[in-house]
């Protein structure tokens, strides 16, 4: 796909004057070399393949949206942090950004991401035109025709989570358009939900509400990634959860004054837990169609132990915690495996700058090679405590677990549980001993284990050691919170040569995601129930963990007794339970904006370890303030409309708090 995308970029750039950054500048005026790229299958092909260019990047490291949020750290020294160029989400909760120069502007193409209007025109024009090419076969025409529907949907909606009310743009305009035609208003956010979640219905169900099979139920492995009937039907689940949730359901604490030029409210003033249940009833479908092609929850086919890497050999069926924890480090970076329903393709091998290059540890035996090993990409403090303890509830809520004195240094014990994941009668903190089994397998910390390069790492992270800690020649290529994370790296990726990275597609939905959404979306409906628990118990079940129900009543072990029996705390659970199992995969960020909590997290300054400077155990376990971060509420609970759009068009109202 991207092979024939470079070849038909430059003829449509010229027809759709991608020169310029005005989103209003939608009118193609090259008929002629506008109908020569759809002569042919091929070149309609390519046409197709450029509606797919303006995804959202997940998975490249100055591109991305992930590092928006409060889990990731970067380098940070002037020439990576300071640098308005690289890492635009870091940016982003910096406080850096502005209607003058947005970062990460979806809206206009600002600052590392691709403008989602310039997608949408392409989507438009494909649509206007496929009918032109001769040697395409019908059932090709609608799976195309009903690909880039879909496409043209996701990228509405994505717009419209991070903007609130958009402009629609469901046609290109005409050469003659008028200003009054050009100068387009932005519509109330259930407009803009409604207009995503009924184009796709549009795909997937004829007049009769009867499921069409335009679009295709599968893709060959070519063109794994590409839009199919599963993948709409989870996209159309998000957008119904999203529109459901807190920011945009009724949100008069933030929005009750901001209308368009019209004088109308553009978000709802009343909650309507009706959308909850539609989002409930897409959900279920979305699950369902995801089952049926026989997508399950990830579990790594260990084969009795015959099939795991030769240096876990002597350990298998002695960890309690090991075959769990190969589920959980698998099921991210296994290529293309069963969990999965859709994922971003478009993450290279040979060029630098992914997730995976950024976390990647370096070789025991060359140190100074940082060829796709950066390795200072690492998780906040936070992070650290986020996941539960063994027994499956956060640390603050076990009884059995040492809260108050979780920071005190001791001895890593030599037992059962902690076996090839912590290394015996070295030190630690209490914080990091008795944790549950995705704790061990997506986050690495002094004296643990990290399976990668094909060998099991002895990490050392504190001041001149290693691998992991500030060591050598590139004194700034450290985990500068003494936290790395595990969960983006193939165990099998080894740095240096290129073709040694094992590529995988970065998960934009799986059904770890689905399951969780199902358990929200029933739990805000009808309250707590076997309907809201299965989901969430078949999450933790692959995790290692007990049942909510068993756990959250045993008085021996949680403090607060029978929280899962009320909407509010079970709403707490599950909130935790998708914070924990979605971590580090892009989710965190719109998940807290979305239940209106970004104001818990987002306002305080990042924290880690004194990595830089902590040579003994008593210095580098100093829990140090990091990075400050910027956020206003209701401000940046939504992005900035860029200056130049605003004062283009006068029917444009910037969003509250970013000025004109």
């Amino acid at each position: 796909m991207r092979f024939s995308l470079k070849h038909i970029m430059g003829a449509m750039a010229i027809v759709l004057g991608m020169g310029s950054c005005d989103y209003l500048n939608i009118v193609p005026d090259n008929t002629i070399e506008l109908e020569s790229m759809f002569e042919t299958q091929k070149q309609a092909y390519g046409a197709l393949a450029a509606c797919y260019e303006y995804m959202p990047n997940y998975g490249w490291l100055n591109n991305s949206m992930n590092l928006a949020g409060d889990e990731f750290i970067v380098r940070l020294d002037g020439g990576e942090s300071g640098n308005r160029d690289r890492m635009p989400g870091e940016k982003l909760m910096k406080g850096w950004n502005s209607a003058q120069d947005p970062f990460l502007s979806y809206w206009n193409g600002n600052k590392n991401a691709a403008s989602l209007y310039v997608g949408i025109r392409y989507c438009n024009l494909f649509l206007e035109n496929i009918h032109l090419v001769k040697d395409i076969k019908e059932e090709d025409r609608k799976d195309w025709i009903a690909q880039v529907k879909v496409l043209k949907a996701f990228y509405h909606f994505y717009l419209t989570r991070l903007y609130g009310p958009i402009c629609i743009v469901d046609k290109n305009l005409t050469p003659s358009a008028s200003p009054s035609e050009v100068r387009l208003k932005r519509q109330p956010v259930d407009v803009c939900f409604k207009y995503a979640a009924d184009l796709i219905d549009e795909v997937l169900y004829d007049e009769n509400g009867n499921e069409k099979t335009d679009l295709k139920d599968d893709r060959p492995n070519e063109f794994l990634g590409m839009v199919d009937r599963t993948i709409a039907k989870a996209i159309k689940a998000v957008i119904l959860v999203t529109q459901a949730s807190p920011l945009f359901n009724g949100n008069a604490e933030y929005y009750s004054n901001f209308r368009n030029v019209d004088g109308e409210l553009f978000f709802p003033m009343e909650k309507d837990n009706e959308k909850w249940k539609r989002a409930l009833d897409a959900i279920k479908i979305a699950i369902d169609a995801a089952h049926a092609r026989n997508k399950k929850l990830y579990r790594y086919n260990a084969e009795g132990g015959a099939n795991i890497e030769f240096f876990d050999k002597d350990i298998w069926g002695k960890s309690e915690m090991i075959e769990y924890c190969y589920n959980n480090r698998y099921s991210i970076v296994d290529p293309w495996n069963d969990e999965l329903i859709w994922g971003y393709s478009n993450v290279g091998g040979f060029d630098q700058g992914t997730f995976q290059h950024a976390s990647q540890c370096r070789r025991m035996d060359n140190q100074g090679m940082s060829e796709y090993s950066w390795q200072w990409l690492c998780a906040t403090y936070r992070m650290g405590e986020l996941y539960y303890t063994k027994n499956g509830v956060p640390i603050n809520e076990d009884q059995t677990f040492d809260y108050d004195n979780r920071l005190d240094i001791v001895t890593i014990p030599d037992d059962t549980y902690h076996l090839g994941y912590m290394q015996a009668n070295e030190k630690t903190v209490k914080l990091y001993l008795n944790r549950e089994p995705r704790f061990y397998s997506w986050i690495a910390v002094d004296n643990c284990y990290w399976r990668n390069h094909q060998n099991k790492l002895e990490m050392h992270m504190k001041y001149d050691e290693y691998p992991g800690g500030r060591y050598g020649t590139k004194q700034d290529d450290f985990y500068w919170s003494g936290i790395a994370i595990k969960k983006l790296v193939h165990p099998e990726s080894l740095n240096e040569y290129a073709v040694r990275m094992v590529r995988y597609p970065n998960p934009i939905i799986r059904l770890a995601d689905l399951y969780l959404l199902y358990a929200e979306a029933s739990n805000e409906y009808y309250g707590p129930g076997e309907d809201a628990y299965y989901y969430l118990n078949e999450v933790r079940k692959r995790a290692g963990l007990p049942k909510v129900e068993t756990v959250w009543s045993d008085a021996s072990i949680v403090k607060n007794v029978n929280k899962h029996q009320t909407q509010e705390g079970l709403r707490e659970i599950i909130q935790t339970e998708r914070l924990i199992e979605l971590s580090f995969e892009g989710h965190r960020y719109f998940d807290l904006c979305r239940w209106k909590r970004a104001n818990e997290f987002f306002v305080s300054s990042v924290k880690g370890w004194n990595a830089r400077t902590g040579r003994t155990y008593e210095d580098f376990y100093q829990v140090t303030e990091l990075q400050a971060r910027v956020w206003e509420t209701p401000k940046n609970y939504l992005f900035p409309i860029p200056l130049d759009d605003i004062n283009k068009n006068p029917n444009l109202v910037q969003n509250p708090g970013w000025g004109k």
